[in-house]
């Protein structure tokens, strides 16, 4: 499994412009390991994680992230305008956990509207596959 075939799973499921994956590393960094647009959001560096309530929620608690508008966008994310511009206005966020621990998340963007509650648990339903990725 890689993260290509995971993206492709998502997209029969409930569609997506955007997947990318993060690693959460123990330093308390971010890096992302996997982007379906290298153009706008090419594999990086590392970078730290922020004290927001995005990351709170998701890193720390490990829950989702759901928002389905501009107003959701903006709540979580610094480069919002970036994100909009793209015409990408809906997001789910699903953090991967080995027990307890959050090794890092799955990244679906679409436009805005593109997402309805219930693909938050066909999102998770795919983290599994990733655990071995994210390791």
């Amino acid at each position: 499994m890689n993260f290509s075939a995971i993206g492709e799973q998502a997209q029969r499921r409930f569609g997506w412009k955007l997947f990318t994956a993060m690693r959460y590393l123990p330093s308390g960094e971010v890096e992302r390991v996997h982007t379906s647009n290298p153009g706008a959001y090419p594999l990086a560096g590392r970078k730290p994680r922020r004290d927001t309530p995005w990351s709170r929620q998701v890193l720390v608690r490990g829950e989702p992230y759901y928002a389905n508008d501009a107003a959701g966008i903006r709540f979580a994310f610094e480069d919002a305008e970036k994100i909009l511009g793209l015409g990408l206005g809906a997001v789910i966020n699903v953090p991967v956990k080995d027990g307890e621990r959050v090794l890092g998340t799955l990244n679906f963007l679409r436009e805005a509207g593109g997402y309805r509650l219930e693909h938050v648990s066909e999102a998770r339903a795919l983290t599994g596959k990733a655990i071995e990725l994210l390791r």
